[in-house]
């Protein structure tokens, strides 16, 4: 079957863009999981580079300009995607946590690589690694962050108070009206 708008054929495409938001043919939001994906590691590469240029006390604003604002763009249409996705965007959330908050240096703070093998004793070259990465529930809780899956949550909730609140989009007012949880 072809599709016509206006006289002209429509062409069929397997993911289209729109409002920043890539939807694909399935809904499995895939496309845009990945471009996400790319999307937020670049803000980490981009926090990296000016972190040191920060005082410590905007590193929130650093966090959520560069990073949280990608992060929940649109959030409460694909947020909803399986938990195996999801375990993506959430690992590139807590790494881009611990090179901001964390207090452990690992491969993403540049301090990490400045010793010069030449200037450490043959003892320290040798010495076993420690390769363990910091734990960032501590860092969520004690910096009152949301994981992505929270984030997902809130953004729905949100959603759903202002369809309540104001009345608006009708079509969604009327099936929240009408569910027998409303009342």
């Amino acid at each position: 079957h072809q599709l016509y708008l206006n006289g002209n054929k429509l062409k069929k495409t397997n993911m289209a863009r729109y409002l920043g938001i890539i939807i694909d043919e399935n809904l499995n939001w895939e496309g845009h999981i990945e471009h996400l994906e790319q999307k937020l590691n670049s803000s980490i590469i981009t926090i990296k580079r000016i972190k040191k240029f920060i005082p410590k006390e905007h590193y929130s604003k650093l966090y959520h300009s560069l990073f949280i604002s990608h992060l929940t763009y649109g959030i409460s249409a694909w947020g909803s995607v399986s938990n195996n996705k999801l375990s993506h965007i959430f690992n590139i959330q807590k790494r881009c946590i611990r090179l901001v908050f964390g207090k452990k240096l690992n491969f993403d703070h540049a301090e990490y690589y400045k010793t010069c093998a030449r200037t450490r004793s043959i003892d320290e070259q040798l010495a076993p690694k420690d390769f363990v990465l910091e734990h960032t529930k501590p860092l969520f809780t004690d910096l009152k962050l949301l994981t992505v899956h929270n984030l997902h949550k809130i953004f729905v909730l949100n959603e759903i108070f202002k369809i309540k609140k104001y009345r608006y989009p009708i079509p969604l007012f009327t099936l929240l009206k009408n569910s027998p949880d409303s009342m």
